[in-house]
């Protein structure tokens, strides 16, 4: 049977999640706004239908993680990918290509478009020989490096890239890129990441305040990526010169505790031995049987 190990925070990276805790709208405004770096402000934004349909019957469907547009009408498409794609960069550009014909009115329309960013989140190495984290890309000019239009900006994020600890965050980009890596590796919120919008976060994205429905669509998605694994492993190696028998130990009362929040949620006992990897022995001995 396969098994998947669940932190005590969603993993930002997961599918299911990252539309889970962008689906509120004030974690994503602060986002996006970190994103940015002062390039913009953003005060309000509406969600759009993810589903793009073809302008002709039977041509192919897209789907986004996110769509959305500002107070002013700007658009944005946010993408979260874990997986190396091979033509990942003309997928953007058909990202890009769909969301600008959405614009296009019908009757007369003098194609005035509003500015279009695509946001693409990555975990892997996209441009290996390039260091940097966050790269901003523009329609440009190939001699004179001047800007051709400001009316669709490509915005990628490696997370792979990132190598701050929590004790170099400074700025609100520092704190949500850390966030996007980590947060599932995490056992409680750290000091250096407080403030209104960051407690929101860590509330929404603890697993035991989930509902029934969406702790086994997120627990099928982790079975699905496998990524969880690994990323715990890392921070239990990382833990070793901080007392790895002591981690142990809390982490395994943190998994009791799961699994009693999963039972009392009326979760079956099957479910409840894949998502934590405790045995059915562990689990009568809890009174869980």
């Amino acid at each position: 049977m396969k098994t998947v190990e669940i932190g005590r925070y969603l993993d930002l990276k997961n599918d299911f999640a990252f539309k889970f805790i962008f689906a509120n709208k004030v974690l994503l405004i602060s986002f996006l706004n970190a994103l940015f770096k002062g390039r913009k402000k953003i005060v309000d934004i509406d969600y759009l239908n993810v589903e793009q349909l073809g302008r002709r019957k039977g041509d192919r469907k897209a789907f986004f993680d996110l769509y959305c547009v500002d107070e002013t009408g700007e658009q944005f498409v946010i993408e979260m990918q874990v997986g190396k794609q091979k033509h990942f960069m003309d997928r953007t550009l058909s990202y890009a290509a769909r969301a600008i014909l959405e614009q296009a009115k019908k009757g007369n329309w003098d194609f005035e478009l509003k500015p279009l960013y695509i946001i693409s989140i990555v975990n892997f190495d996209l441009r290996p020989n390039d260091e940097r984290c966050i790269s901003y890309h523009s329609l440009m000019d190939e001699d004179t490096l001047t800007k051709s239009s400001d009316k669709l900006q490509f915005i990628t994020v490696e997370l792979k890239k990132f190598k701050k600890p929590v004790s170099e965050l400074v700025t609100d980009t520092d704190k949500w890129l850390y966030c996007l890596k980590h947060l599932s590796e995490l056992p409680e919120q750290p000091a250096a990441i407080q403030g209104e919008v960051f407690d929101e976060l860590f509330e929404l994205a603890e697993f035991e305040n989930l509902k029934e429905e969406d702790m086994t669509t997120y627990t099928k998605n982790l079975l699905k990526y496998n990524d969880v694994r690994n990323e715990y492993e890392c921070a239990r190696e990382d833990g070793r010169e901080e007392g790895l028998q002591e981690g142990r130990q809390e982490g395994k009362q943190h998994i009791f505790r799961i699994a009693k929040k999963m039972k009392e949620k009326g979760l079956s006992l099957e479910f409840i031995v894949m998502a934590t990897e405790l045995t059915p022995e562990e689990l009568r001995e809890m009174g869980l049987d």
